[in-house]
């Protein structure tokens, strides 16, 4: 366990994930229901319950939260994608080759309480769940008009694709990021 501005930080194993559900669920839908999202179909609270308790069984499944006290300021999760794996539904361009035929490290969420941010919270968090992986890549899908996208940016993430997840879901930027070893 490790502390960044107050919030102590600890990485779980997927039989605590039932546990910690229901206050992941609350800051999600509080974090989600803020402009671009808007609660949209794709981020509801049903869709991310549905999405999460069906990933969190994944092998290779990795969470981690940050907590002051009792109260969850932020958490990461995401699951290892095999050599050829990518997201669900429509991609536009495909992704390179090199990234698309090896494995990769999937981030599905990393979400922030909105009075932790900007004091490097998020990073820390991210940086918690991608340490000691041996995947070349990560990748995560961003709303292309969220302040996140901007951060990742300057993480060094890359756009390497947009994709539509489901029918009625935005397109989202499929970012990828090498990561050390």
């Amino acid at each position: 366990m490790t502390s960044r501005e107050g919030s102590q930080l600890r990485r779980h194993d997927p039989a605590e994930v039932d546990r910690l559900l229901d206050p992941i669920v609350e800051l999600y839908s509080e974090v989600y229901a803020e402009p671009p999202y808007n609660g949209g179909p794709l981020f509801s609270r049903e869709r991310f319950l549905d999405r999460t308790n069906r990933q969190k069984d994944n092998d290779g499944f990795t969470l981690v939260t940050a907590h002051t006290g009792s109260e969850l300021d932020g958490f990461a999760f995401g699951f290892p994608f095999p050599a050829g794996g990518w997201w669900r539904g429509a991609t536009t361009p495909q992704p390179p080759t090199e990234i698309l035929h090896v494995p990769k490290f999937a981030v599905i969420e990393l979400v922030v309480r909105k009075t932790r941010r900007g004091h490097g919270l998020g990073h820390f968090l991210m940086n918690a769940l991608l340490d000691g992986r041996p995947e070349p890549y990560a990748m995560l899908l961003a709303e292309p008009d969220a302040p996140a996208r901007t951060m990742y940016q300057r993480w060094g993430w890359q756009q390497v694709a947009a994709v539509q997840p489901a029918d009625d879901a935005p397109w989202l930027a499929a970012l990828v990021i090498p990561l050390p070893h």
